[in-house]
């Protein structure tokens, strides 16, 4: 099913997987991809039944509404199509996605958040706006 995030820690989790990365030494290869999934239109129970079905125990996914963003460790770009082509196989029609990978498509949690935000505008003139506010508020560790 996959490890679910507060959606506002999302930079901190990508953060977390450019340091593993890094610390393994696989920043030279794409150590991991974030996939981009928009489930407008999908009930949320089919949704959460497709993330038990599609979604690997060692991914993290966050979501703000019906935009998913799956953090796959180890994983190319082609890997991260076969997830999205996966998640269009349960529903049975298109899924509108993009994916983009570290440190292929940037270095930081910004680079990557910006490449998948051009990708989503040119290929499906979606505004992924929650990305610009994500990458600057810190969660709170006040209750």
């Amino acid at each position: 099913m996959g490890v679910p995030f507060s959606f506002y820690n999302f930079s901190g989790l990508v953060d977390l997987q450019r340091g593993i990365a890094e610390r393994q030494n696989d920043s030279r290869l794409e150590a991991f991809c974030i996939l981009y999934c928009d489930f407008s239109g999908f009930e949320k129970s089919k949704i959460a039944d497709s993330l038990e079905q599609v979604i690997r125990s060692s991914d993290a996914y966050v979501h703000n509404d019906n935009a998913y963003f799956f953090i796959l460790y180890q994983t190319d770009l082609y890997g991260a199509s076969v997830v999205a082509t996966m998640f269009e196989e349960f529903f049975g029609s298109s899924v509108k996605h993009e994916a983009v990978s570290y440190p292929k498509n940037g270095e930081t949690a910004q680079e990557l958040f910006d490449a998948i935000q051009a990708n989503a505008k040119k290929h499906h003139d979606i505004d992924l706006e929650c990305l610009d506010h994500n990458s600057h508020q810190m969660p709170s560790l006040n209750p």
